[in-house]
């Protein structure tokens, strides 16, 4: 195999005759001989064509050392003012008080998740497994998308402004984060600058993301992954980066995933594992030396940090008090929320420019039932729409830079996480094909069954906007070396591509809000009840109503209640996405499905069940369906209601008689 030229540095930048020169390759991947004294892990290798120039004075020096800062801070100025878009009817119609409506029972679900674990923690609760839902069993919260890490973070906004506020200005940060994350990942692998925003555009402002901002806070959040590959980049291209430190960074990434989502961890740990795989097969093949005390002391410390950061909340999830037994979601229930490869040039709802395709793109990922018919369309599952352009640019891209280690890398990982994505069997068009994919064992495996094979587009994305971020800069590269079009020339060809490439999948934002409705008295007369004392609520909270959540949220979390719509074990320890069934609960079913009043079920009844709840408090709002007749239920029951805050109100009930 031929060897690559080396190139050696000027005369002015060459170290010492007695220094010992250190091979490395700079961007383009050739190799370059510099000193250890010239390198450093975020220092850029000088070449041949980045010669020093010369002095120029004070003031030019110091306007040199603060471009860097200032182009950082114009990118992240950018992808906020962007993130906002995407929530921009919650901003303008009030934050504290606004909330989608196209997520719909996931977005109470998830502001409850977030004003819960401020709650207890500041109580002295625990914040990973209580009774605060579901009461008077419980509720074990690690099974659940509970996102506590998240929920620390809002603590500020939602002692402020409430738990409301908080879901709205974390699910634009999300947006911002992920972007910002790739883009300080992306600006270690190219020179120029605007390749690495471009690249940031495509993985913050993906279509992923556009389906998953409906209401999936938890799957938002995609900041993660580009930290992960900057910190084990730091450690691979420096000597001098120290393998612990870079070791606990990476566990920390882990870690902090764990706390965000469950599921993306775990996606998230056999990406790591098939990257592994991948780059100890370059390794062996290229016989590649590798410091074997520093691999394993780093690949040690990242062990030991995840270990003692998830430990206990991995327990609690597959073992602690009100665990589930199985997958929270049956393979049969979500085998239709998989990609389809039709998805990859049909846009969906999400999409801005959906030129009348986005009914059958919304198709294309569903809830389907074991004879695969359609359920529900689910559009907030369907990140797949990438375009024509973007997809001749990634084809193009790798085969012009096969050569580059890093691309070759973003194709094969980009492959494999498309792949993962289409689900157990191929599915086209939206009709099974029988053919296996390599997903089915992730789909059989504990802890991994219930992941939803859709989502790993997420991955296909991280790895695809780097690999269009390197295409742009080679060919911005190419094009500036060229005397007649120059760098402004460059510039112009390159930010067409971006144009052609992007233009197409520019969301549909800002999303659908409106005006939560919340009785005031959850607002004022509840946050004066005991703390911790049992509540009932009707509307129960349940998969197909949540809206008792939300008040609970915005009552300030004082009081339990009974029901919910969360990861909760029934009888059998299978998951039942409803609170553990009651007499009492069945009957105010009945009220909600219709009925006049309640059959089959006694006043005395009523108030042996509401004992065994410990329950201090009934509370009826008038304006939900079969309120008359859950009204009537417990009137017979407790005797007259107050009405009080836009609520029918039984306070100051005996728990104990």
């Amino acid at each position: 195999m031929p060897v690559a030229p080396v190139r050696r540095l000027p005369e002015v930048a060459r170290c010492d005759a007695g220094a010992t020169a250190t091979l490395r390759t700079d961007a383009d991947g050739s190799p370059l001989v510099v000193s250890p004294s010239l390198v450093s892990d975020t220092a850029q290798v000088l070449t041949e064509e980045r010669v020093a120039p010369p002095e120029r004075g004070p003031r030019h020096a110091r306007a040199v050392r603060r471009r860097p800062w200032l182009v950082t801070a114009g990118v992240a100025a950018v992808y906020l003012a962007l993130s906002f878009l995407a929530n921009r009817g919650a901003w303008t119609q009030g934050i504290a008080h606004t909330i989608q409506t196209a997520g719909g029972n996931d977005v109470p679900e998830e502001v409850w998740f977030l004003a819960q674990t401020p709650w207890v923690m500041l109580h002295a609760h625990n914040p990973l497994v209580n009774n605060w839902l579901n009461a008077p069993g419980g509720i074990d919260l690690m099974d659940n998308t509970t996102m506590p890490l998240l929920g620390i973070v809002g603590l500020p906004i939602t002692l402020l402004f409430g738990p409301i506020a908080t879901f709205n200005v974390l699910l634009d940060l999300a947006i911002f984060a992920s972007a910002m994350s790739f883009y300080a990942m992306a600006r270690r692998f190219v020179r120029w600058w605007p390749a690495a925003f471009i690249g940031g555009l495509a993985y913050g402002f993906s279509p992923f993301t556009a389906a998953t901002a409906n209401g999936h806070l938890f799957l938002l959040f995609q900041a993660v992954p580009p930290l992960l590959i900057l910190c084990v980049d730091r450690f691979l291209r420096s000597d001098k980066t120290s393998p612990v430190w870079s070791g606990v960074a990476v566990g920390l990434c882990f870690v902090a995933q764990f706390y965000i989502s469950t599921e993306v961890f775990a996606s998230l740990v056999v990406m790591t594992g098939i990257a592994v795989v991948i780059g100890a097969g370059y390794v062996l093949r290229k016989h590649v030396q590798l410091d074997r005390r520093r691999t394993v002391t780093f690949a040690s410390c990242a062990l030991i940090v995840v270990a003692l950061g998830i430990g206990y909340g991995a327990w609690l999830a597959v073992a602690g008090p009100e665990h589930i037994t199985g997958p929270a979601q049956p393979a049969s229930a979500i085998a239709g929320v998989a990609v389809d490869p039709l998805g990859l040039v049909v846009p969906t709802v999400d999409q801005h420019f959906a030129f009348g395709h986005a009914t059958l793109g919304d198709s294309l990922v569903a809830l389907r039932t074991p004879n695969w018919h359609i359920v529900l369309d689910s559009p907030i599952e369907n990140g797949s729409y990438v375009g024509v352009p973007l997809l001749i640019a990634l084809v193009i891209a790798s085969i012009v830079l096969r050569r580059k280690r890093l691309a070759l890398f973003c194709t094969a990982m980009g492959a494999v996480a498309l792949i993962m994505s289409f689900g157990s069997q191929l599915h086209y068009d939206g009709h099974r094909t029988g053919i296996p994919l390599p997903y089915y064992v992730i789909a059989h495996l504990p802890l991994l069954d219930s992941s939803v094979a859709s989502r790993w587009i997420t991955y296909f994305w991280l790895f695809a906007a780097l690999l269009l971020t390197l295409l742009l800069d080679a060919a911005y590269q190419a094009v500036a070396t060229r005397r007649r079009l120059g760098r402004p020339g460059a510039a112009v060809v390159s930010g067409l591509v971006a144009v052609a490439v992007l233009l197409p999948l520019v969301p549909a934002w800002p999303y659908s809000a409106s005006a939560a409705s919340v009785p005031s008295w959850f607002t004022t007369g509840a946050r004066s009840l005991p703390a911790g004392s049992a509540a009932v609520v009707y509307p129960m909270a349940s998969s197909a109503d949540d809206s008792a959540m939300l008040w609970q949220a915005m009552a300030q979390m004082e009081f339990r209640m009974p029901g919910g719509f969360a990861v909760i074990p029934g009888r059998n320890g299978a998951n039942t996405f409803n609170g553990q069934f009651s007499p009492l609960q069945g009957a105010l079913n009945q009220c909600d499905g219709g009925a006049s009043a309640a059959q089959g079920f006694s006043a005395a009844a009523v108030r042996t069940q509401l004992r065994r709840w410990h329950t201090r408090t009934v509370a009826v709002v008038p304006t939900a369906p079969g309120a008359a007749c859950a009204a009537k239920l417990f009137t017979d029951a407790l005797g007259p209601a107050h009405r009080v805050g836009g609520v029918l109100l039984w306070p100051k009930l005996d728990a104990a008689s």
